[in-house]
């Protein structure tokens, strides 16, 4: 059995030697663009060569993110970049977007491509699509079960990471729009702004408070330790614990929990889980669950706060106006952090007070007096948020060291001769002095031992040592040690000139313009018979129907359409796990009725999609963003991401003969979530929940539908609704369809709408609507 990888974060250079002192296999790390975690320190040209070294030399593996979407203009930089990486021996690159993919594929065939959780891989298909693509590894969407992870694994020859530690993004990766859309900062783009952990109320469609001010939608932290065995059982490849925004001490003492907890199941070790998981809970801790690894739906959140809440550490005796009478549940020391239990309040423990007398320590079950600056009451639990001392040891870890091996010999009138081996790597070196008959004292057998493993000051240590000396020869030590360090830089030039690859300099040619003169049309996406049968009614010439893989319903949807233009298109959820397996015998269906087009939305879909003769139409929840990205699935149509500006549009739609989709209607989509906080604060209640009757109502008053999309899956639908009606710049655009969404509207709305847009699109004047509405990233775009 090969050993499972441990794969650690590296936000800065600090977090980056820690993590490869504590024992990971492999780190992943941004540069200062095109990184999911745009406000994290990150790493320059030179930080990045100076990591890559580091990691080398100790036989830690460097993934580079590449993770965001890239627009047609940023190209040309990112390709610079990609031969930077490429050139200084990078040993993969993590990737979202799928036309990034496509030209390293293409232009860089040796470096490996890992697929990131942002593409939203979640079923099988996915994962055979992306390995078709050469792609060698896939980083499946957090919500999968163990048991769909074991399937996975157990059928496609991949490599397959896995979340094992830390924060859970509460929306499907990749499919988060609601920093982007509430406030310009995309997830997509690496710059989110994190809304999930804000606090929400939870209403229903008479506004009637179901729950206060809660944060509604902020995850526990995954933990896993307890379950390495099952873990490394599956046939998992890398646990990767998450983490590039977190600081050096906390990803020391999670790796080093890990590491242990890896190797004491292959060396057949008992592993204490818990006292690892009390040493971390000392370093963050917001509530450790165990995601979604045993159970489709979460019920562990962190609804109080999503800060560190710390571990509790005292008791509240009596309070007086300048001290407080505490009873220690743990340690406490000076330089200690303390809160209250929703770490809301807090401060630095400065004065501990023990028998009237100043301590820089107190113990578990002492009685202390401490000067807090904020307020308290009796029988009132204090947390500890910081613990000095522990974090000192974590900062403090013994530098990782690789073995070698020296063989050394000095003979008379010789230079002293060393041969050094380290795995794969053998050196020689000869010194520039020549060995003398000794006058006085004569070089010993242990005395050049000593001076050969004199090497703290670099990436290895000597396992064995044999030295050949003849008798009464002298070499001065200056000699002796100029030779050992000539060894020692050859040995690392060796090593890394082993993991670099010649420089690239890539050439990119975008696609050019094209002359480009499209009828524009209007599409209407609906889940409803009533609606679908209204916009037949009105002429629309594209309907995509959800028909939520019921073919009774769709044929339903056909009767009712059968004496209009309409073209009726499958539409399909965004995701499919278990429902995957339904999808063949749809698709044959429908091939067999006589549909010709349908609406795309996953990768799986689109890999068994494929092989039949559709047109197919991409949705946007696969997030096309540049040209490279449609070149990738050579689709019919494809509807644009709607994070894109106008004239990002424009200038992808000028560059292709696909024809093109915005939607410019309807409730944009913020969040696809597998949780759901009905179920876990009122109960399930399917029908209403695919109705849009429950709200998340947020600090500013705003009302947002939670919309079921009928298997159990929850989306966040914004407040405001998306409405663009500057038809003439959109046709100049170089769109083909123009999409009016329907989720949550009433047929009397929805009908209004379709008839407005019906006399705006012949260029006829417009009733203006009345509400809360908005433009979207057509004019402002994202960061």
């Amino acid at each position: 059995m090969k050993k499972v990888e441990l794969l650690a974060p590296a936000g800065d250079y600090e977090a980056l030697t820690s993590a490869v002192n504590a024992g990971c296999d492999a780190v992943y790390l941004g540069g200062k663009n095109f990184g999911a975690r745009a406000y994290a320190t990150n790493f320059d040209y030179d930080n990045l060569k100076a990591a890559l070294e580091f990691c080398h030399l100790r036989d830690v593996k460097v993934y580079v993110t590449v993770n965001t979407l890239v627009a047609n203009k940023e190209f040309e930089k990112l390709v610079n970049y990609l031969d930077f990486l490429y050139s200084i021996g990078v040993d993969a690159i993590i990737v979202q977007d799928m036309g990034v993919l496509k030209f390293l594929r293409e232009n860089y065939p040796d470096l490996k491509v890992h697929a990131s959780t942002q593409m939203t891989v979640h079923n099988l298909e996915g994962v055979q699509e992306l390995a078709q693509k050469g792609v060698s590894r896939i980083i499946l969407s957090r919500e999968l079960t163990l048991k769909e992870i074991k399937d996975i694994v157990q059928n496609s020859n991949i490599e397959i990471e896995v979340f094992v530690h830390g924060a859970l993004c509460v929306s499907y990766s990749g499919q988060c729009f609601m920093s982007s859309i509430l406030g310009g900062r995309s997830g997509n783009r690496g710059r989110c702004a994190q809304p999930c952990r804000l606090k929400y109320s939870l209403v229903d469609k008479e506004e009637k408070v179901l729950e206060k001010d809660l944060h509604l939608l902020s995850m526990a932290d995954l933990c896993t330790i307890e379950h390495i065995p099952k873990l490394i059982e599956a046939g998992i490849t890398s646990f990767k614990i998450e983490g590039r925004m977190k600081n050096a001490e906390y990803v020391a003492s999670v790796v080093k929990a890990y590491r242990e907890a890896i190797d004491s199941f292959y060396e057949g070790r008992t592993f204490d889980s818990g006292k690892a998981i009390e040493e971390m809970s000392r370093i963050f801790n917001r509530g450790f669950s165990t995601g979604y690894l045993f159970g489709v739906k979460p019920s562990k959140m962190s609804y109080i706060s999503p800060k560190n809440t710390g571990v509790a550490a005292a008791e509240v005796i009596s309070v007086t106006s300048k001290t407080s009478k505490l009873r220690l549940l743990r340690d406490i020391a000076k330089g200690d952090g303390i809160s209250d239990e929703k770490g809301e309040k807090g401060q630095k423990v400065e004065i501990i007070f023990k028998n009237g007398k100043k301590v820089d320590r107190a113990y578990e079950g002492d009685i202390i007096e401490l000067p807090l600056k904020f307020y308290v009451k009796e029988g009132e639990i204090l947390n500890k948020t910081y613990d000095v001392l522990l974090n000192d040891k974590l900062k403090n870890l013994p530098s990782r060291k690789i073995p070698i091996k020296i063989y050394a010999e000095l003979k008379k009138d010789k230079p002293l001769y060393i041969k050094i081996q380290e795995g794969i790597h053998t050196v020689e070196v000869y010194s520039d002095e020549i060995s003398q008959t000794a006058e006085k004292v004569s070089i010993e057998e242990d005395f050049l031992k000593d001076k050969l493993t004199q090497i703290n000051d670099t990436a290895f240590y000597v396992e064995e040592i044999e030295v050949v000396v003849e008798k009464g020869l002298y070499m001065s030590v200056k000699g002796i040690k100029e030779a050992r360090r000539k060894a020692i830089e050859m040995l690392e030039k060796r090593k890394l000139d082993y993991y670099k690859r010649e420089e690239k300099h890539t050439f990119f040619n975008p696609p050019s313009f094209k002359e480009k003169k499209e009828e524009v049309s209007l599409t209407f996406y609906t889940d409803k018979l009533e609606h679908l049968k209204m916009a037949s009614q009105l002429g629309i010439e594209y309907v995509y129907f959800n028909y939520k893989l019921d073919i009774k319903l769709f044929k339903k949807g056909l009767e009712l359409t059968k004496d209009s233009k309409t073209t009726v298109i499958p539409a399909f959820p965004s995701i499919l796990r278990e429902e995957i397996k339904r999808i063949e015998p749809q698709l044959e269906f429908l091939q067999d009725i006589g549909i010709t087009k349908i609406l795309v939305s996953n990768l799986g879909l689109y890999h068994i999609a494929k092989n039949y003769d559709f047109e197919i139409f991409i949705d946007y929840p696969l997030n096309i963003f540049n040209n490279l990205a449609v070149d990738y699935f050579k689709p019919y149509a494809a509807t644009l991401s709607y994070e894109l500006t106008l004239e990002q549009i424009k200038d992808i739609a000028k560059r292709s003969d696909v024809k093109f989709e915005a939607l410019i209607y309807g409730r944009l989509p913020l969040m696809t979530m597998e949780y759901c906080p009905i179920r876990n604060l009122v109960g399930c209640d399917r029908e209403r929940c695919e109705k849009g009757y429950y709200f998340l109502k947020d600090r500013k008053g705003k009302l947002m539908p939670l919309k079921s999309n009928g298997f159990c899956r929850m989306q966040i639908l914004n407040a405001d609704v998306l409405l663009m009606l500057s038809i003439k710049e959109l046709k100049q655009a170089g769109l083909s369809f123009l999409r009016i969404h329907d989720t949550i509207e009433e047929s009397k709305k929805i009908e209004k709408v379709l008839k407005i847009y019906i006399e705006a699109l012949k260029g006829n004047e417009i009733e203006i609507l009345e509400g809360e509405y908005t433009k979207g990233h057509f004019y402002r775009g994202v960061l």
